[in-house]
């Protein structure tokens, strides 16, 4: 991460702001005039009722036709931002391997099988299961509800479902935090509840949040779940409605482990409160532990280890670590989050500031400062979480909306209409004047479009055989663990090297498409492997980055100033401390459609050095910790950045030899592999 500019420092108040900057912020600019211009009219509310009769917004007695309404409302909208901001597929950095993973839970698998050669099928997020898996390092609860979508053909359906049952959570949510909070009246109760509502229909980051392939929307519905049901248990005295908050608690912990820490011991306090206590924290535990057993399930199969994460290990040792910042730096950094997140609220910052008056004053409740202190343990954890998956303090957000609710209506108790209705008109010209360009910025980011289109491959005709695609994000995409080339697309991580013409001739040259983005369109088109009936291959070790196995340091792709790197790449390991750093790389045994006949080849490793203090070993081992076939070693120092070809050695593959691996070993310094050649003798 690049230290924060000064500009941003001087955007870090209200960021940016300009004219609307597509049709849904024009639509959303003439919607909060129209709000305004209500608020402002008398009797306008009351009118805006009437008109709005289909909706139940005007009768407070009964909620449920209001709620059902709202709840298509919110379905609606996501599904709106599916098609004209995500361009109608998976979008965010981290969807792609969320996809990948829902797919393979609907193969009824936490892990897959990789063909050989492994790096043609391994990408960013993804980590190696020996021997021959691979799985993704997220949590398995939201890849298990894409499962049911791609059970029924319609994955992208899912999170406009999560959008309608996060506006139920909501509302449930505000209820019981405007009873907690003292209010008796129902008809206060209701109007803070539909406030939260309107609120989050009309969040942006909400519609993100449940269009996009992540979990925060289905996070923050399941946390609005569990604070409600736990408050509702308590103040009912009813211990069995601890169990709904378990469950919720379960798909938490499966979800983003981190945050369900902050919202467990949250339930927990309510439990330990309520009128039987032992009844009640025994229904939460007991209803827990279905999400624990599947966390623990998807650890095992892709680490082996139950209580190992392997989000954990993959940025221990191939994630590498973030640019160290500078105290003012991280400052600033963290207020942009900060205020990043104050927008997520209601499109405006200052609005997500009304959620601070319950929590002050005569009218503080213990409810509400519990949800105080629990939004601001999510929002910490976000912030100083290093895993894609828990960075995400947007979780918190039905809290806050159900807070500022309850402001609304406690600093306008005789108008509580008309400030509804300018809050929401306040929020929807944030969103037309301010929220817009983030998400504008989101439409048109990464070439405009999803890394993959079905489209796209059906209007070329490709119905089966090899797909090879140029980024991690649209392999994933098209990845099916379940189809092979021979009953369908296969989906390839193109590597520009000998990994290409390897796994076309092992299948027998297939039908091979290559998937292409360009400026302003995309397409599918023949394409066969370079290197024909050549003899001699040559395996880039940056094609092999995330590594099969890395320990006590991390590995990074590198693009040298230097031009003798082959492929312009090279492949970096580098210590965590003082210990030796050691990578596993695979190296591809060249075959046919057959079994190949043992053979002698002479491996010809070629090093990256940057002049540095490390000193390496590669070995070439038939199975990790196994006796080296071949050896080499080498210093990294030197006068300056410079490519070495180490000496060849015979290693006899093939037959019964079918994988070998090179095993990478950094002392004292960071070193480098360029590329493993292999030539017959």
């Amino acid at each position: 991460m690049a230290p924060p500019s000064p500009s941003l420092a001087v955007s870090l108040g209200l960021g940016a702001w300009s004219r609307p900057p597509d049709r849904p912020a024009q639509v959303a600019l003439a919607l909060a005039v129209f709000l305004l211009v209500v608020a402002i009219v008398p009797r306008g509310p009351r009118w805006l009722g009437s008109a709005l009769d289909f909706s139940g917004l005007h009768d407070l007695v009964r909620p449920r036709r209001f709620v059902t309404v709202a709840s298509f409302a919110a379905a609606f909208l996501s599904l709106g931002y599916i098609a004209f901001y995500l361009r109608g597929g998976p979008r965010a950095p981290e969807a792609a391997t969320y996809w990948l993973q829902g797919r393979a839970m609907s193969h009824g698998a936490f892990s897959w099988a990789a063909p050989d050669p492994t790096a043609s099928f391994r990408a960013r997020h993804l980590v190696s299961v020996v021997p021959g898996r691979l799985a993704g390092i997220f949590p398995p609860a939201f890849p298990l509800l894409l499962a049911a979508g791609f059970l029924v053909g319609a994955p992208m359906l899912v999170g406009p479902l999560v959008a309608a049952a996060l506006v139920v959570s909501t509302w449930l949510l505000a209820h019981e935090l405007a009873a907690g909070a003292g209010e008796r009246d129902p008809g206060r109760a209701e109007s803070v509840a539909r406030i939260a509502v309107g609120l989050s229909v009309v969040s942006a980051a909400m519609r993100h949040g449940t269009a996009d392939v992540i979990p925060d929307g289905a996070a923050a519905t399941v946390i609005a779940v569990a604070l409600a049901a736990g408050l509702r248990a308590r103040r009912t005295a009813t211990p069995r409605l601890f169990g709904a908050a378990g469950l919720a608690l379960g798909f938490m912990l499966a979800a983003q482990p981190a945050a369900s820490l902050a919202v467990g011991v949250a339930v927990a306090l309510l439990a330990l409160e309520a009128p039987g206590r032992v009844r009640s924290f025994a229904w939460m535990v007991a209803a827990l532990i279905p999400g624990a057993v599947l966390l623990l399930a998807a650890n095992h199969a892709a680490t082996g280890h139950a209580f190992a994460s392997p989000a954990a290990a993959y940025l221990a040792g191939i994630e590498a670590p973030g640019v160290h910042l500078g105290a003012k730096a991280r400052a600033l950094a963290t207020m942009r989050r900060l205020r990043e997140h104050l927008a997520e609220v209601a499109n405006f910052e200052p609005l997500a500031l009304l959620a601070i008056v319950p929590l002050v004053g005569r009218g503080r409740s213990k409810v509400a400062t519990l949800c105080g202190v629990l939004i601001a343990a999510l929002v910490a954890t976000a912030l100083v979480a290093t895993s894609p998956a828990a960075q995400c303090p947007g979780v918190a957000v039905p809290i806050e909306q159900a807070l500022v609710a309850l402001a609304v209506v406690r600093l306008f108790p005789g108008s509580a209409a008309r400030a509804a209705v300018a809050v929401l008109a306040l929020a929807a010209a944030g969103f037309a004047l301010h929220a817009s360009n983030d998400h504008e910025r989101i439409a048109t980011g990464d070439r405009g479009r999803p890394g993959y289109e079905p489209d796209i491959a059906r209007e070329a005709n490709v119905t089966h055989g090899l797909l090879y695609f140029d980024d991690d994000l649209g392999f994933e995409v098209a990845s099916d663990p379940g189809v092979p080339a021979s009953h369908g697309i296969e989906a390839v991580r193109m590597r520009g090297d000998d990994h290409d013409r390897l796994l076309y001739d092992e299948l027998g040259h297939p039908p091979t498409h290559r998937y292409v983005i360009g400026p302003t369109s995309a397409a599918a088109s023949p394409w066969t492997p370079p290197g024909g009936n050549s003899e001699t291959w040559r395996f880039e070790a940056e094609s092999d980055w995330p590594p099969l196995v890395a320990t006590r340091g991390w590995a990074e792709v590198v693009a040298p100033t230097a031009s003798c790197a082959s492929d312009g790449h090279w492949l970096a390991l580098h210590p965590a401390g003082d210990a030796d750093a050691i990578m596993t790389l695979e190296l591809p045994v060249p075959r046919g459609t057959t079994p190949p006949l043992r053979r002698t080849w002479t491996v010809l490793p070629r090093v990256f050095k940057q002049g540095g203090p490390g000193q390496g070993t590669i070995a070439v081992v038939l199975a990790p910790g196994g006796v080296p076939l071949a050896q080499w070693t080498w210093a990294d120092s030197g006068s300056g950045a410079a490519c070495t070809e180490l000496p060849g050695q015979p290693v006899e593959l093939g037959a019964e030899r079918r994988q070998a691996w090179l095993v990478v070993t950094a002392h004292g310094g960071a070193v480098g592999l360029d590329k493993t050649t292999l030539r017959p003798r």
